[in-house]
């Protein structure tokens, strides 16, 4: 027969993590709604600038820009990998990593020299058990992101792109679906290509079907577009940076909750099951005493 002690105690471990979990549901919920409105808030933008710059480098087949041209026999190639600091959030970063691991295959495949900028302890310490080096770590940011941080590393990687030390940048991250859904993704952030003004598609992604619309319709150029896509198309990598923090803050908080609140609701099972069990185990020991009591008068 169980121990009455031991199922007590036992109840009372599983009601304390019950209230940690439980607290933590409410506070990811929280978050969840600051970091979900700031995402979806970004794709508008996001999704019009890149239309806008397909508009504008279709208007003339003369346009030239470091950032749209590929480079011939590409050799190096440079992957940012956006995971959180923090555990406790279900199958998020194992799922991010595992997207990393198939672009690193894939880019290996093709004879390319790999470098590794990881955001977040959680990928950071699942790049060292691959034994892959990592040449910048972002830490404490993966839950407050910030356009700052995302212009440094953009100027980064644009100054040298366009000195030909890097041919390719990759964005490993997950991308906001909805409160139950995140979707590992990643997509080409160098160089820009197939800008088509496809209303918030990839840039590496193919325009939608249809009678293509006359480049550069609707528009008229003040200055030339020359000197427009040479302002703003470092805009786009910069946004599309920022726009994958966002997107990746908002996925940790939404898997967070799911994971608490599952957490909360396997912990009332729980409770539900050693209640029944102290229940059963006192009533035995009730039933047991009463037997012994009436075996003990009845042998006087």
């Amino acid at each position: 027969m169980a121990n009455t002690r031991v199922l007590l105690r036992r109840r009372k471990s599983i009601r304390n993590t019950r209230k940690i979990t439980k607290t933590m549901e409410k506070v990811a919920t929280a978050k969840l709604a600051k970091a979900q409105n700031a995402a979806v808030a970004a794709r508008p933008y996001t999704g019009k600038l890149k239309e806008i710059i397909g508009q504008v480098a279709g208007a003339s087949v003369e346009i030239k820009h470091p950032l749209l041209e590929e480079h011939p026999e590409p050799k190096k190639a440079v992957v940012i990998v956006l995971t959180s600091d923090r555990g406790l959030c279900g199958a998020f970063n194992a799922n991010v990593v595992k997207e990393a691991r198939g672009v690193i295959g894939e880019l290996k495949a093709k004879g390319r020299e790999l470098e590794y900028i990881v955001q977040g302890k959680k990928g950071i310490g699942a790049f060292k058990y691959l034994n892959l080096p990592i040449a910048e770590r972002l830490v404490g940011i993966s839950d407050k992101p910030a356009y700052a941080r995302a212009e440094a590393i953009a100027d980064r990687l644009m100054a040298a792109y366009e000195r030909h030390e890097l041919d390719e940048v990759y964005l490993v991250y997950a991308a906001f679906k909805g409160a139950v859904s995140q979707v590992p993704k990643h997509e080409m952030v160098l160089p820009l290509r197939g800008l088509q003004g496809n209303g918030g598609e990839s840039t590496a992604g193919p325009a939608r079907s249809g009678t293509p619309r006359a480049a550069g319709a609707g528009y008229l150029f003040h200055p030339d577009p020359q000197t427009i896509l040479a302002q703003v198309l470092p805009l786009v990598v910069k946004m599309a940076i920022f726009t994958a923090m966002l997107e990746n803050a908002a996925s940790e908080q939404a898997a967070r909750r799911v994971a608490m609140k599952n957490a909360t609701d396997n912990a009332d099972e729980i409770i539900k099951l050693l209640t029944r069990s102290y229940n059963r185990a006192r009533q035995g020991k009730i039933t047991q005493e009463i037997a012994e009591i009436v075996g003990g008068a009845n042998a006087q």
